[in-house]
């Protein structure tokens, strides 16, 4: 199997894996209680949302990642990645997105439906995350319509426990993001979601 492509395997396996696959070496419990994750700042701007991104996938907290993803979410694949999985097809729905993430985030192993043993991830780290770019509208014919959006040089870094490789996802990611009047702390304000990104990244 090639290296570069393993990341996204496991991330599709996750995705089609049926959920009794999984498993967990810790399952057994020990330990005390985890503090409850502090409260993020409101997302009222695509800067707010961003950081609030960052701050979820470094913390892998999946109930954040829920109040982030707009219903109308799309995850737009390369070519090479449809290529390598045909059967996922061209995009990503929110659905699809919340289902990889969910076992993602949960640090579990599993075993993926050809019995293909799939190592769970310890931490993520952001090594780089920079807007190349401001934030602009997305026009009618752009495929995101009617969204902001802007380019990010990102380098993230997947730790797999002490026993895998740590993996390196680097390049370019167009993300996307809208938002809707919401109230908070009685004063209506702009509420920030992702509603798309187009993935141009490469896995080391």
């Amino acid at each position: 199997m090639k290296p570069k492509f393993f990341l996204l395997l496991a991330a599709f396996a996750l995705l089609i894996a049926p959920a009794g696959c999984i498993f967990s070496p810790d399952d057994e419990g020990g330990g005390g209680e985890t503090p409850p994750p502090k409260e993020l700042p409101w997302p009222g701007s695509a800067d707010d949302l961003m950081k609030n991104f960052q701050t979820i996938y470094e913390t892998m907290d999946i109930n954040e990642y829920r109040k982030i993803m707009h219903p109308d979410f799309l995850t737009i694949l390369q070519q090479t990645t449809t290529d390598e999985f045909p059967d996922v097809g061209t995009t990503l729905d929110v659905n699809e997105e919340l289902r990889i993430h969910e076992r993602m985030f949960s640090g579990d192993a599993l075993t993926d439906p050809d019995g293909i043993f799939v190592p769970g991830v310890a931490s993520i780290n952001f090594d780089k995350f920079l807007a190349l770019d401001t934030w602009v509208v997305s026009p009618q014919d752009d495929i995101i319509p009617n969204a902001e959006w802007a380019p990010f040089d990102v380098v993230f870094l997947f730790d797999r426990g002490q026993n895998f490789s740590t993996l390196k996802v680097a390049g370019t990611i167009k993300f996307y993001v809208t938002s809707k009047d919401s109230v908070h702390q009685g004063s209506t304000k702009k509420y920030y979601q992702m509603i798309g990104q187009v993935d141009l990244t490469n896995l080391d």
